[in-house]
């Protein structure tokens, strides 16, 4: 049998005013047992587009851009977050937990971020990430003094956009294309060895 990587790309931009939770107070949150807002829950809806896309365990979203505006209340740094699980062991010492992976942070208000590597700002994401019909988001401010409002036109001018990455191994029979693959050497978990199994 040969195999080679079929890649498929898939684009997604996302953008503030189209957050369907924009005027709804319940999608803020607070520092946990403080009565400081400092973050919100953005809900994109894909509209179907993605509904027939099931991923392969292989799929990465990696990041193309991202804006942050000014919004007020915001002093400091602001975290971006995928509210979906990962393969990728994530954790982080503010959450204590290992679920919504961090995609990016904002140094400070009105920043654009550009990535041009798939080194940065990338992760593993589940095979429904997009067939489940919509993308959440989630901005919070960690070291907010005063409540921050985020709902309203406060993030009209936010935006993110991200290419999601599928590589999945696809049988294929010219041997110009790939080597063929013997299974005596594959080891004892599936996994290529580089000398055959005696």
């Amino acid at each position: 049998m040969r195999y080679t990587k079929y890649k498929k790309i898939y684009k997604v931009s996302l953008f503030g005013p189209n957050d369907e939770w924009r005027v709804n107070a319940a999608s803020q949150y607070r520092i946990p047992g403080s009565s400081v807002t400092n973050g919100k829950t953005c809900r994109f809806n894909l509209n179907g587009a993605f509904n027939d896309i099931i991923l392969s365990k292989n799929a990465r979203l990696i990041l193309e851009s991202a804006f942050f505006p000014s919004v007020a209340n915001v002093s400091s740094y602001i975290n971006t977050r995928i509210v979906t699980s990962s393969e990728d062991k994530v954790f982080d010492t503010v959450k204590q937990t290992s679920g919504n992976p961090l995609l990016v942070t904002f140094a400070g208000l009105n920043q654009i971020i550009y990535n041009n590597s798939e080194l940065f700002y990338n992760f593993n994401v589940p095979s429904t990430f997009l067939s489940k019909g919509y993308i959440d988001i989630q901005v919070e401010c960690p070291s907010a003094i005063n409540s921050i409002t985020f709902t309203g036109n406060a993030l009209d001018n936010f935006f993110l956009t991200f290419v999601i990455v599928d590589e999945d191994d696809e049988e294929i029979n010219d041997p110009n294309i790939a080597q063929t693959v013997e299974y005596k050497n594959y080891g004892r978990l599936g996994m290529p060895i580089r000398t055959p199994l005696t």
